[in-house]
């Protein structure tokens, strides 16, 4: 069993603002998984001059003041906006 099954039962019955808040605190404070980087040459892009690992990003909204941007580049995005 997973720790996701573990706890999922749990995260559901939070409100969205309270689920967000602790993903921010266990962005920031390093409680998220790592996964070793799974680069792969066929989903690199290369637009306007700037090179993205996969197409696959984060919009802004997420991380409205810029607190944890590099953990979750760390979580495999290709980009983040803040």
């Amino acid at each position: 069993m997973s720790l996701y099954e573990l706890v999922k039962p749990l995260l559901f019955t939070l409100s969205p603002e309270r689920a967000h808040s602790l993903a921010i605190f266990a962005l920031k404070h390093g409680l998220m998984p790592r996964k070793s980087p799974t680069h792969s040459s066929r989903l690199s892009q290369d637009l306007w001059g700037l090179g993205f690992p996969n197409p696959v990003g984060l919009a802004a909204g997420f991380d409205k003041n810029a607190e944890v941007y590099q953990a979750m580049l760390e979580q495999e995005f290709g980009f983040v906006e803040t």
